[in-house]
């Protein structure tokens, strides 16, 4: 843990609807520290927009920045609502478990999963995580960063193996993300669970950019060639319909 980190994100907490704006004493007595080691990270937190200096009364409150990151938040669950019909729809269409995540780090976060009443189950819950570098969802969102970012996030390897098919060498990764570029798709191949074979699309916001992946969860013995094919085609329509009836996108841009 880092302790600058840690203190700014304590000092953040400070504020409250009743206390909105704090003078530099009255923040330094509730966090217990020294007048200028809280001034620095005032000043730090202010240049990133997330404290702002009142001019005439020289007293600190909460930035705009911090607006702007929770309306991200807010997002994602908005998106889970908006997608729900479309999931739903997928669920009874395929007679499988869709899932619905986002990037969290290196792993991918489930913000919703249909077709619970189906045959098969899988250990997945809304509010779970599983690296992302092993599933088809995880690649959908690996996907879109860069290359420095993607070696920022994964770092130098090897990769935590959770079945026999992990890829867990970021060479071969990195060729697999380019392979799922170029078709707008992605597999797993019981890469995260035995057994397990998902086929995923990418959700996309009005400038293009990927911010959820949808996935079908079938098991291996229904996922031969046809049916995978079947399987991708309705996936990746559903995940278009709900980047540009929720999200804006425009196919076209």
């Amino acid at each position: 843990m880092i302790s600058s980190v840690k203190k700014a994100l304590e000092l953040l907490k400070i504020f409250s609807t009743d206390q909105p704006e704090l003078s530099l004493t009255e923040i330094s007595k509730r966090m217990d520290l020294h007048k200028s080691s809280v001034f620095r990270i005032l000043n730090t937190l202010e240049s990133s927009g997330f404290i702002e200096k009142d001019p005439l009364t020289k007293k600190y409150r909460l930035g705009l920045e911090l607006l702007n990151l929770a309306n991200k938040v807010l997002s994602r669950y908005d998106l889970r609502n908006q997608a729900g019909p479309y999931l739903e729809k997928l669920a009874r269409k395929t007679g499988e478990i869709i899932h619905l995540s986002i990037l969290d780090g290196n792993e991918m976060v489930y913000l919703e999963k249909k077709g619970q009443g189906q045959v098969l189950t899988v250990a997945t819950h809304v509010g779970g995580r599983n690296p992302a570098h092993a599933s088809a969802m995880g690649k959908i969102l690996l996907s879109d960063l860069s290359r420095r970012e993607l070696k920022e996030l994964l770092g130098e390897g090897p990769l935590k193996k959770l079945t026999t098919n992990t890829i867990t060498e970021i060479p071969k990764l990195l060729e697999e993300l380019e392979r799922v570029r170029r078709q707008g798709f992605a597999l797993d191949n019981e890469e995260t669970f035995p057994g397990i074979r998902c086929a995923a699309a990418p959700i996309r916001d009005r400038n293009g950019k990927t911010v959820a992946a949808i996935s079908v969860t079938v098991p291996k013995q229904r996922m031969g060639k046809q049916r995978i094919k079947e399987i991708c085609q309705l996936v990746i329509e559903t995940a278009r319909l709900i980047s540009e009836r929720s999200m804006g996108w425009e196919t076209s841009a």
